[in-house]
C-alpha cells in the first residue's frame, strides 16, 4: 500500500522521484489505497508545484472510485493519536500516523518516499514498511 508521497510522486510524471514511484502506484491502481491518501493527494495535486485543475485529478485518481478499492480508517487509529499524539509530539504527521496505522490495522504493507513517515512507520509493531530513497 502507498502513502501520498508515492501517490503523488507516481503520478506527476516530471516528479523527481517518479521513476521510483510509479510502479508501485501502478500496483497500486490495482489494489487498495487509504482513503486518507486520495484526499491529500487530491490537495496536493490541486496546490503548487502541479496545480493541476480538478478534472485531471479526477482522472488521475479514476482507479480508486470503486469504494471496495478504498481502505478506511479505523476509528482506533483516531483513538490511538488521541492517546500517543503528545508524547509523539504529533503535529502535521497527524496523517502520516493515519495512514501508517490504516496499513498497519488491515496488515498491509506501507511504501513511502517520505522519512518522517517512515521513521513514525518504524515504531509500529506489526507494520511492514519500506523507505524508497537510500538510506543516510
Amino acid at each position: 500500500m502507498i502513502d501520498t508521497s508515492v501517490m503523488v510522486a507516481g503520478l506527476v510524471t516530471n516528479h523527481e522521484s517518479h521513476a521510483l514511484a510509479r510502479p508501485h502506484v501502478a500496483a497500486a491502481a490495482r489494489g487498495q489505497v487509504p482513503g486518507i491518501v486520495l484526499a491529500e493527494t487530491w490537495a496536493a495535486l490541486r496546490r503548487a508545484p502541479w496545480n493541476l485543475d480538478a478534472g485531471t485529478v479526477a482522472t488521475a485518481l479514476a482507479p480508486w472510485c470503486d469504494p471496495s478499492r478504498i481502505v478506511a480508517t479505523p476509528a482506533s487509529a483516531y483513538v490511538e493519536i488521541l492517546r500517543t499524539g503528545r508524547a509523539l509530539n504529533l503535529g502535521g504527521t497527524v496523517h502520516d500516523l493515519l495512514i501508517a496505522l490504516t496499513c498497519r490495522d488491515h496488515d498491509l504493507p506501507l511504501v513511502t518516499l517520505d522519512r518522517r513517515q517512515s521513521a513514525l512507520a518504524t515504531h509500529l509493531a506489526g507494520l511492514d514498511a519500506t523507505l524508497l530513497l537510500p538510506t543516510g
